[in-house]
């Protein structure tokens, strides 16, 4: 009787606490299947890289049409299931011989404990057609023209682009660009 007392308190607590213990399929990585296509024309561009920031093995080639596929990843294992949950956030970089480099980011709630496809559309852009970027943001160039081709269309952007800025003044110029 008192080896059972001990599992059952401890059930118990966890229960209490909004946490569950479970054995479930937990995905690693989330699938995204995105397209790639020249910011001015539309075209879909070929023979881009998409890398994961983070985990540089995860990367993809646009094909002829422009799409890349990152597969998805699971497992299955113990897990404490919570009631909280929080965004988890991918930062992936594009880059093509033929083009400035890119950045884009897909997002999935923690704890991934179901399948949540991302389709990212990644503009590109001539490297001569962007403004030259300060030394503390990198992607400065490609952000204001992303900017300018969102204010067209009256879409807010993720502000975490803007945050890849570390130069104060650059990254006041693309918060004046995006969200006036």
């Amino acid at each position: 009787m008192m080896n059972l007392k001990l599992p059952v308190l401890i059930t118990s607590l966890l229960v209490l606490s909004g946490c569950l213990p479970t054995i479930k399929k937990q995905w690693d990585v989330q699938p995204v299947e995105g397209i790639v296509r020249d910011g001015d024309t539309q075209q879909p561009v070929a023979g881009a890289t998409i890398t994961n920031r983070e985990n540089p093995e995860l990367t993809a080639t646009s094909d002829a049409q422009g799409r890349f596929v990152i597969e998805e990843q699971t497992h299955v294992g113990f897990h404490l299931l919570m009631a909280a949950s929080a965004l988890d956030r991918q930062v992936w970089l594009v880059t093509h011989p033929d083009y400035a480099d890119a950045i884009a980011e897909t997002t999935s709630f923690i704890p991934p404990l179901s399948r949540t496809l991302s389709q990212p559309e990644v503009p590109l852009y001539p490297r001569d057609s962007l403004d030259a970027a300060p030394e503390n943001c990198a992607f400065f160039g490609y952000l204001k023209r992303q900017g300018q081709q969102l204010a067209k269309t009256h879409t807010r952007p993720p502000a975490f682009l803007i945050e890849e800025c570390a130069d104060a003044a650059a990254r006041d110029q693309l918060y004046e660009l995006w969200y006036r």
